[in-house]
């Protein structure tokens, strides 16, 4: 079974050496919980789910229902019929990965921001599920959206922003460590603008997760069990600009506290 390697920048020089921290077989599994806002978001971060899959005990947690994902091809209205099958899509998207079973949090989709609910009731529910699964999974690790969202959709953000928030109400942030998922600029010019993916310095993207070609096999496996939500165009096309891309790595930024007490600014 191969080591992970999280590869650590410190500085904004380029030119120095950089300290590497590597999780070896050797140590205990750890308890990894990848926490998105809709059934689909985990397809952005697929190989590094498949690559920690072998070796750690995987979870996806999904936010929201998508009940408003809908799309012309699929035919399937919004609502109820559409909530079941993305929960289908996700358990097989799951299982293509090779990690855990998903879990559902219900969250309306949209929280209310789309003005088909109450924001502030969605926001406050989904604040309590999120630490209730903290709980009952007790993850070493979260992996999770940035402030850019990947595409800037609002819900990605505030699933986020909600993650961050718990770990610093609850005194977590230095027993579970926190990871946003960040694209470079560079890497965003291998799919469509109108995607409009964000993008983060690469210096302060501190962890990076290399990936095999097997494991991104999983990943595409995986993303083609989302059929209400892409064509197999749509499909073909993300899976050519992915393999065309032969670096395959994911970038990171680990959420990390300075504790230093000061008095003024």
């Amino acid at each position: 079974m191969p080591s992970i390697a999280l590869v650590f920048f410190v500085g904004c020089n380029p030119k120095k050496e950089l300290p590497k921290e590597t999780i070896s077989d050797s140590k205990a599994p750890k308890t990894i919980m990848a926490i998105f806002a809709h059934p689909d978001d985990e397809t952005t971060v697929g190989p590094a789910l498949a690559k920690y899959a072998t070796i750690h005990d995987v979870h996806l947690v999904v936010a929201t229902d998508g009940r408003y994902g809908i799309n012309d091809h699929s035919g399937i209205p919004a609502g109820d019929s559409l909530v079941a099958i993305r929960k289908k899509e996700t358990a097989c998207a799951c299982r293509e990965l090779g990690i855990n079973p998903p879990h559902f949090l219900e969250a309306k989709d949209g929280l209310g921001l789309n003005g088909k609910h109450n924001f502030y009731v969605e926001a406050a529910d989904l604040k309590e599920r999120i630490h209730a699964k903290i709980e009952e999974l007790k993850p070493d690790i979260i992996l999770t959206f940035g402030p850019d969202g990947d595409t800037g959709h609002p819900d990605h953000r505030m699933v986020g922003l909600f993650i961050t928030e718990i770990l610093l109400r609850e005194n977590w942030a230095h027993t579970i460590d926190l990871y946003h998922f960040g694209w470079t600029k560079e890497q965003t010019a291998k799919f469509p603008e109108d995607w409009g993916l964000g993008n983060v310095h690469p210096n302060y993207l501190n962890t990076t997760i290399h990936f095999t070609p097997e494991e991104e096999e999983k990943a595409f496996s995986s993303m083609q069990c989302h059929e209400s939500q892409f064509t197999k165009e749509a499909f073909s096309e993300w899976i050519a600009a992915e393999r065309a891309d032969t670096t395959n790595v994911l970038y990171f930024r680990k959420f990390a506290l300075d504790n230093t007490l000061l008095d003024t600014f």
